[in-house]
């Protein structure tokens, strides 16, 4: 699959040109501004001022311009993967499992598909579930505290953008002093931490651990009371990505009295009325094993309207998809519709902030300048 991934990557068109986008109404993170021009240069969106120099033009008619959608938490492991996400909307998309540097390495920099984060190999202990993906022997896994550093740093150095933790309580797993200590590494080294966490117990490690992100939310019980303002006291330095389409499939696929979307849902009110900062991620995946299989590019659609019904208006759902993830993973080049920008953008007819749905309604998708061209995908 790797070298097919390379492959794929040199037969699609590359080559940004300069275009006006004219009649667009853009979102500026609270409101769709009046109708206006945008101009594509190249890979960037340059300066409306053109000298009197003739450029082709696009009217939009008063379409709506969002920056390309952001996908917080998602597996993509091929181009028609990168060519579903680009087809809705989804111009980054955060690769939440490296299993091996050279495949992940694939599915980068492919011209005019979605642009990738790679998370670290998962780091978890011989005894929990995830370990069954290496087996419990393996040198991937954290067999003692003492190995963290090296281990922090191999991921590093093997281009991993941020590190990935499994809280995997109240099951077996790393005990809080390894996630601590994971955490303590990582920042030393100047990385993020995310934690996957689905039950509240896992919540709670995460969060005394000092991560930067938690995604999933619990399908146990709510976060509540003492959580709660422990997140409302830390909101500033935690987010939280709860991936509620792909809770509402993992309830729907295995089923039981156990596991309850209600509390995932009521987690993200909660949360949201605390004032913590929410992302959104759809955990797309079509890998046979996974607790349920989520589409690719029409599921982070799915969580929008899923974040909207829990409670954030529209514009605040937006923002979860555009410019808080570009913040909170430090993509200083994106999220936003502004001179000097990467040409991440997404031409919608409807208006969004008004009606999530909209989001859907998907005309046109640049990604660094490239038109997305759906008859060549």
């Amino acid at each position: 699959m790797t070298e097919k991934n390379i492959a794929d990557r040199s037969s699609r068109p590359s080559r940004p040109s300069k275009l006006a986008l004219a009649n667009v109404r853009v979102f500026d993170g609270t409101s769709l501004r009046p109708p206006s021009t945008v101009i594509i240069d190249g890979s960037h969106i340059g300066n409306a001022n053109t000298d009197g120099k003739p450029v082709p033009t696009y009217d939009a008619q008063g379409k709506t311009l969002l920056p390309g959608l952001i996908d917080s938490h998602a597996h993509p492991m091929n181009a028609d993967h990168l060519e579903a996400l680009t087809r809705y909307g989804i111009t980054t998309a955060v690769n939440a499992f490296c299993p091996d540097p050279a495949f992940c390495t694939s599915l980068l920099n492919h011209p005019g598909l979605t642009s990738l984060l790679t998370a670290s190999f998962i780091a978890t202990s011989p005894n929990s579930t995830h370990a069954k993906l290496v087996g419990p022997s393996s040198p991937l896994l954290i067999h003692n505290t003492s190995q963290i550093p090296e281990w922090v740093g191999r991921q590093v150095a093997q281009g991993a953008d941020f590190i990935k933790v499994v809280g995997s309580a109240p099951g077996p797993g790393l005990l809080q002093a390894a996630q601590t200590a994971l955490t303590e590494a990582a920042h030393a080294a100047g990385w993020r931490v995310v934690l996957h966490a689905a039950s509240r117990a896992a919540y709670e490690q995460g969060l005394a651990a000092g991560a930067d992100q938690i995604h999933h939310a619990p399908l146990d019980v709510a976060v509540s009371g003492a959580l709660l303002e422990s997140f409302a006291r830390k909101r500033r330095d935690v987010v939280v990505c709860p991936t509620l389409t792909m809770m509402r499939a993992t309830v729907e696929a295995i089923g039981g009295n156990k596991l309850s979307f209600a509390a995932a849902t009521e987690t993200v009110a909660r949360l949201h009325r605390a004032g913590v900062t929410i992302l959104a991620g759809s955990d797309a995946n079509l890998q046979p094993g996974t607790p349920a299989q989520v589409q690719f590019g029409s599921s982070l659609h799915d969580e929008l309207e899923n974040l909207v019904a829990a409670g954030l208006s529209p514009v605040e759902a937006l923002n979860a998809a555009t410019v808080l993830p570009a913040r909170y993973f430090g993509l200083e080049d994106r999220g936003v519709v502004r001179e000097g920008m990467l040409a991440d953008l997404l031409l919608v007819d409807g208006d969004p902030t008004v009606d999530i749905r909209a989001s859907r309604n998907v005309v046109k998708v640049w990604v660094r300048g490239v038109e997305f061209d759906s008859q060549h995908a």
